[in-house]
């Protein structure tokens, strides 16, 4: 029985504009009335006594019934409840004015200071109803100064300004709390909590709800917040609802890492171990990492010098852009650890590698540490082992790598899980095998947003299905049409373009 009380009560915020706007029309009407009264005006239509009771009749049926189904809404507890008692109450009475004013609608000496009342109840009960829905401070909120004052408001002070960089960013404060804030905060909040979980501070969200808590720092898989945004959006646990805006699989991302993290409230993003999926995406959001492009015409005029003394070519990727090719291929055993090293000064630029063929090797790959932007690297040729791979962990951008005829075994294919965009691998000649190659891209592959991408992709079809136009005029169903003859013959009949030729 509780289950169908709740199942009835979700109808309140629907229903609840019903008598809103019935009576808020019957206002608009009466005054219409009254204006019909000046000479002017008098062609202004006026309500006969029965149009005027069956009104009355359908508010005061439709303000009992939502004032019903929003007692049962209450009963879940899943709201303020200081905010619920002073709603509800007003709505009572709202309901109760309504039908005392359909049964005195008949004196006019009454009837129009109690609409009147009935009026201002409905519209104070309907702001506390939305100071539930969206907040208190939601007609408040973006108030000009000049407006409020002449109201009366007291607008809270503007906080201080506060620049946040990659730099000083606070991990729940910057990156995880807005991501909460814009997705969850609307059910779980000061206004409404279902479940008896708020969003809204770290306090509350510490805390947890009805069902425990939500956070296990160190655990993700253990953690419900993280347990119930990965779920299918089908599932019934999956939050945010079905029909709500999801989060974004960057989103989730940053928030397992955080929960991993042990779920981290004061530290600071610069602080903390940025894993290299993490990483790409903080440089995207945050301001003032170090993912700035470079700019175009002083990195040529480094690269230049560079390329000549080495021996190698250097070109940009585009006629604009300031990212780099760089190819060693051709300097062969002339270039080794130490001519790596002396690309530093350009490190930052370099979007394409080839080292292939050249004498560097496991050590000599530290010179790539401060190429973060790389995303092809060729090492096919050299003599690096397992141990040079761990050296290539920090390149969160890199997307291909060759390793063909190196030393590399199966044992050195985990230090790339760290590598989350890594889409092409080429390991011919090499000791790894088909299983281990299968193994890394496993774990590189996310298989649950292919699930999700794979079900918007069938949403956007059968949206382009439904928008599809099909014209059809039989046209290719007929018989070419014989022009007429000179002795006046006509043309055979047309073909039905409702059966086929045979």
């Amino acid at each position: 029985m509780h289950e169908l009380g709740s199942f009835l009560g979700h109808f309140h915020p629907v229903w609840v504009h019903l008598p809103i706007g019935i009576f808020l029309l019957l206002g608009l009407l009466e005054g219409v009335g009254l204006l019909s009264r000046l000479p002017p005006l008098a062609w202004l239509p006026v309500l006969t006594p029965r149009q005027r009771t069956l009104i009355l009749a359908i508010g005061a049926a439709a303000a009992v019934v939502s004032a019903f189904l929003g007692w049962l809404l209450a009963r879940g507890g899943d709201y303020d409840m200081a905010l619920v008692g002073t709603h509800q109450w007003l709505g009572f009475a709202a309901a109760a004015a309504s039908v005392v004013l359909l049964l005195v609608h008949r004196l006019r000496w009454l009837y129009g200071p109690l609409l009147a009342v009935s009026l201002v109840l409905l519209a104070v009960a309907a702001h506390a109803g939305g100071k539930i829905t969206h907040g208190s401070d939601y007609l408040t909120s973006h108030m000009p100064p000049a407006i409020a004052r002449m109201l009366g408001v007291s607008l809270p002070a503007p906080p201080a300004p506060r620049i946040v960089t990659f730099a000083n960013a606070i991990v729940y404060a910057d990156v995880v709390q807005p991501i909460l804030q814009e997705r969850c905060v609307s059910c779980h909040g000061a206004s409404k909590s279902n479940g008896g979980l708020r969003f809204d501070t770290w306090e509350f969200l510490v805390k947890g709800g009805k069902h425990g808590a939500v956070l296990k720092p160190g655990d993700p898989a253990a953690s419900a917040l993280v347990r119930r945004i990965d779920l299918p959006v089908e599932e019934k646990e999956h939050m945010p609802p079905r029909g709500k805006p999801q989060l974004a699989d960057d989103d989730l991302t940053l928030i397992e890492w955080w929960v991993g993290s042990g779920a981290p409230r004061a530290r600071r993003v610069a602080t903390l171990d940025l894993p290299s999926s993490v990483q790409v995406i903080l440089e995207g959001r945050l301001p003032g990492s170090a993912a700035a492009p470079p700019d175009r015409a002083a990195t040529l005029a480094l690269a230049a010098p560079i390329a000549v003394k080495l021996g190698i070519i250097i070109r940009p990727l585009s006629p604009d852009g300031p990212w780099l090719d760089v190819n060693a291929r051709a300097a062969g055993n002339g270039f080794g650890d130490g001519a790596l090293a002396q690309l530093a000064p350009i490190a930052p630029a370099v979007q394409w590698l080839d080292l292939g063929g050249t004498s560097v090797t496991d050590a000599g790959l530290a010179g790539l540490e401060p190429m973060r932007r790389l995303q092809r690297l060729h090492l096919d040729g050299l003599r690096i082992g397992d141990g040079g791979l761990a050296r290539l962990s920090h390149l969160g951008q890199l997307e291909y790598l060759n390793l063909r005829g190196t030393l590399v075994t199966d044992a050195g294919l985990p230090a790339l899980r760290t590598l989350p965009r890594l889409r092409s691998l080429y390991v011919w000649q090499t000791a790894v095998t088909a299983a281990a190659v299968q193994a890394l891209g496993d774990a590189l592959v996310d298989k649950r947003r292919i699930a999700r991408w794979k079900e918007d992709e069938a949403e956007l079809e059968r949206r382009i299905h439904e928008e599809h136009f099909e014209g059809n005029t039989g046209e290719e169903l007929r018989p070419a049409m014989k022009p007429l003859t000179d002795s006046g013959a006509h043309p055979p009949a047309a073909a039905d373009p409702h059966k086929l030729p045979q």
